[in-house]
């Protein structure tokens, strides 16, 4: 019997960042900037222990959304699995409030409490996309972006071309 794709996401493992591998496969899309909190080499913030990993990888200037960056949080289980994950694409300069800078995002913190909204609810749960630039309460399902890898494909299109993201 084979299982539903809805049983694949909820039994797939997710492995921590391979920050080597994807600076190779994605460093043409990274710029330094001099005014980026944190600033050390290619990323703007980076912290990584055994139980999380938290780095800001500053964007090429976008001609739309200006400086923007990716922004990844993990957090891991004693196997040494992603148990949450939160990759933000946000603009980074000027600094302004988590609304206003947000472009799109992807996660798994859940929100299946009784009381949660019937429009924040999702069949992906707890796997969900924050996909309209500007508006992090709305969500939708997440099937493709569990990994800071899958969030970087996600993003490289619209910095390479330049095109503006209105949200999916």
């Amino acid at each position: 019997m084979t299982l539903s794709r809805l049983e694949q996401l909820a039994q797939k493992k997710l492995l921590p960042a391979e920050l080597m591998d994807i600076t190779d496969r994605f460093g043409h899309l990274l710029e330094t900037y001099s005014n980026v909190p944190g600033n050390e080499g290619i990323y703007g913030i980076y912290k990584r222990n055994t139980n999380k990993l938290d780095v800001l990888f500053p964007l090429k200037e976008h001609p739309v959304h200006g400086i923007t960056g990716l922004h990844a949080l993990e957090s891991y289980d004693d196997a040494g699995y992603v148990r949450r994950y939160t990759y933000s694409w946000k603009i980074i300069i000027p600094k302004m409030g988590v609304s206003l800078h947000h472009i799109s995002a992807w996660g798994n913190d859940p929100h299946n409490s009784p009381d949660t909204p019937e429009e924040f609810k999702i069949v992906t749960e707890p796997h969900h996309h924050h996909h309209i630039p500007g508006d992090r309460k709305r969500r939708k399902e997440n099937w493709d972006v569990h990994t800071l890898e899958e969030a970087f494909a996600f993003v490289a299109p619209y910095i390479l071309s330049g095109a503006e993201y209105k949200g999916c």
